[in-house]
């Protein structure tokens, strides 16, 4: 009976085939899962923005369309009061509107979104409204009341409750839609097949 003599360099061979393959494996996977993460491309106003008449909207332009599950947007001014907003998407444009018109002032609008391939992205724009033209109107207002006789009364400004929002609730499928499991699996089995192949090669070279 003839027995086959295995080889200590062919086996070592595999076995670094073997690694390299992994190696290449999980690269490949690293890669496109880092490639996958959209993000947020420009702003209108951009953040550091020092804007001489009030916007009436703002807009955030993403690298991906974003879903409307999950959007949190929240404008506030310097002193952290909350302004109402609404918002609309239209793919990859976000466009905020404040429901009432800014005055001069500084603000913060904070947005957290979720883009198409389900990974969250948070981002915060501060801004200042300085329109000499509303400066002009507020202090003529100013003198006016100084100016009449009457007691000035007290009103109170109640801020309507925001609307609850609706965290993200989907499964984040980053390899092009296909579930992390499956895609593994696929990988897995390919790799298994390429490493029987090799193996079977050396085994007639040794023969």
């Amino acid at each position: 009976m003839t027995h086959a003599i295995r080889n200590p360099r062919t086996t070592t061979r595999i076995g670094m085939l073997f690694a390299a393959i992994l190696l290449c494996l999980m690269t490949l996977f690293g890669v496109s899962s880092a490639q996958a993460h959209d993000e947020l491309i420009s702003s209108t106003p951009a953040s550091g923005d020092v804007l001489d008449t009030a916007p009436k909207s703002m807009v955030l332009t993403f690298s991906g369309d974003i879903k409307k599950i999950g959007t949190i947007l929240e404008l506030s001014d310097a002193e952290g009061t909350g302004i109402d907003t609404s918002f609309e998407i239209n793919r990859r444009d976000v466009t905020v509107t404040p429901s009432v018109p800014l005055g001069n002032g500084q603000y913060t609008l904070v947005a957290r979104v979720v883009s198409s391939d389900g990974h969250p992205i948070d981002k915060k724009i501060a801004f200042e409204v300085n329109d000499p033209a509303a400066a002009s109107s507020s202090a003529a207002a100013s003198s006016s009341a100084s100016a009449a006789t009457t007691a000035p009364t007290e009103s109170a400004l109640v801020a309507s409750p925001a609307e609850p929002s609706t965290e993200a609730t989907e499964t984040d499928t980053p390899f092009g839609g296909m579930p992390a499991g499956l895609v593994w699996t696929i990988a897995g089995i390919a790799a298994v097949g390429l490493i029987v192949v090799v193996l079977l090669k050396a085994r007639r070279q040794t023969k």
